[in-house]
């Protein structure tokens, strides 16, 4: 797939490496070149500087053969701009925003925007986690249905979060320690005691 991903934070970045490694083409857009400079050294895709929701910068980018876009900066708004012209004028197949505002959420799926929003989704997990829930709750996004699981350390101690091996459809979205959640940065060390927090797809 050709996959733009929109903001080169920990989220956009740890993103826009694993669909590298998969072997996908990624293009990773950020205004600021400093972030972009943060990609490990292995990223193989390219990188674009300047104002996401510039037309002139998405052709840049390669919009136009796009297969995906996701929108992941902390502005919820530049997230939405970006996707939508995406989906209406570039008539991208699949795009998703993410929005830290739950409130808006709702707003946004009327307009036909496939949402994730870490503000619920961290709420959900950690009340599953200290449930004890062993299968957490699940999200639809678009056409796909997301799980999430989580599981004790084992062999994973000391390692991090970038070199764990996962399924094809798995991908590490945190971990719990101590009873503190944290999202699972690329380069988190994994500790023994660790309760790992994993996203799935479920077809």
């Amino acid at each position: 797939m050709y996959i733009i991903v929109i903001g080169c934070g920990k989220v956009g970045s740890g993103f826009a490496e694993a669909m590298s490694q998969e072997g996908h083409d990624v293009v990773i857009v950020d205004n600021d070149a400093l972030q972009l400079e943060k990609l490990s050294p292995d990223f193989t895709g390219l990188k674009v500087t300047g104002v996401p929701i510039d037309q002139d910068v998405l052709k840049r980018a390669g919009i136009e053969r796009a297969d995906a876009l996701a929108a992941v900066t902390p502005d919820d708004n530049i997230n939405i701009m970006a996707c939508q012209i995406a989906k209406e004028i570039y008539k991208v197949k699949r795009v998703i925003a993410r929005i830290y505002n739950p409130a808006r959420e709702s707003v946004f799926h009327q307009f036909g925007l496939d949402t994730i929003c870490p503000t619920n989704i961290s709420v959900d997990v950690i009340r599953s986690i200290i449930l004890g829930d062993r299968i957490l709750d699940r999200y639809t996004l678009g056409s796909n249905t997301v799980a999430f699981h989580h599981r004790a350390v084992g062999s994973e101690a000391g390692r991090r979060v970038r070199d764990l091996p996962m399924r094809r459809n798995e991908m590490m979205f945190g971990i719990l320690r101590n009873n503190d959640f944290q999202l699972a940065a690329p380069d988190l060390l994994i500790e023994a005691g660790d309760t790992l927090v994993v996203s799935a797809k479920i077809d």
